[in-house]
């Protein structure tokens, strides 16, 4: 008797086979929660247009910040990301999003971008994003959302950087949830966004005339 098996006997047990692959027992991972940053921010005014064009650079990051995971520190030296938690972007492009809106809701500065493709700048404001975690500094206790970065103003087109500064802000979350963190970093970079305009404009400013002087020499002549 022949022990091979025949070509029907082999197409029967692929057939059986396939229904097996279709009930595997690995299923899909969960979908991550997607969340966003939306602030509401009090820029002051003060009714000066500045006309200059300004352009927001995309922010320069450490390779564990620039991704769209929500990341976290435990005792100073432990990073992590929250499971199953992203933003609705990497964060250096979610910050620079937020910077352009931040100053086109202040409205001083009319021409504001996002790209040197798009809008000649006479200024460029470039950013390093330093930290922008949930920092544990107790075990048991809800963090605090830190944010930090390190601007520079430079004046185009000669490039020539005419300010820096270090801007941090440190919000405690509410509880310890990824929830009440969020909450947290929202209020953090509304504070952020405000100090960032209010620093970016100054330096853009014109410089104001000597007091009591308006333009005008000692001896009362006009200065030329």
């Amino acid at each position: 008797m022949n022990a091979t098996p025949s070509r029907r006997h082999i197409l029967v047990a692929a057939f059986c086979i396939v229904p097996l692959a279709g009930c595997s027992v690995l299923r899909d991972p969960p979908a991550a929660q997607i969340y966003r940053i939306s602030p509401m921010a009090d820029y002051p005014k003060d009714g000066q247009i500045i006309h200059k064009r300004l352009v927001v650079d995309i922010p320069t990051a450490p390779q564990s910040l620039d991704t769209d995971r929500i990341a976290l520190i435990r005792d100073r030296t432990r990073f992590d990301y929250y499971a199953d938690s992203v933003w609705t972007d990497r964060v250096p492009m979610l910050l620079q999003a937020l910077l352009v809106e931040a100053f086109e809701n202040e409205g001083s500065i009319p021409a504001v971008g996002r790209g040197a493709e798009t809008l000649t700048p006479d200024y460029l404001l470039k950013t390093e994003i330093r930290e922008f975690e949930a920092r544990y500094d107790q075990d048991n206790q809800p963090p605090s959302a830190v944010v930090a970065l390190d601007l520079s103003l430079v004046k185009m087109p000669d490039r020539q950087m005419i300010g820096r500064t270090l801007i941090t802000e440190s919000t405690p979350a509410a509880r310890n949830s990824v929830d009440s963190v969020v909450e947290a970093f929202d209020a953090a970079v509304g504070k952020i966004l405000v100090r960032s305009t209010v620093w970016t404009m100054r330096l853009m400013r014109p410089a104001a005339p000597p007091h009591g002087q308006n333009g005008r020499s000692p001896t009362g002549l006009r200065a030329r």
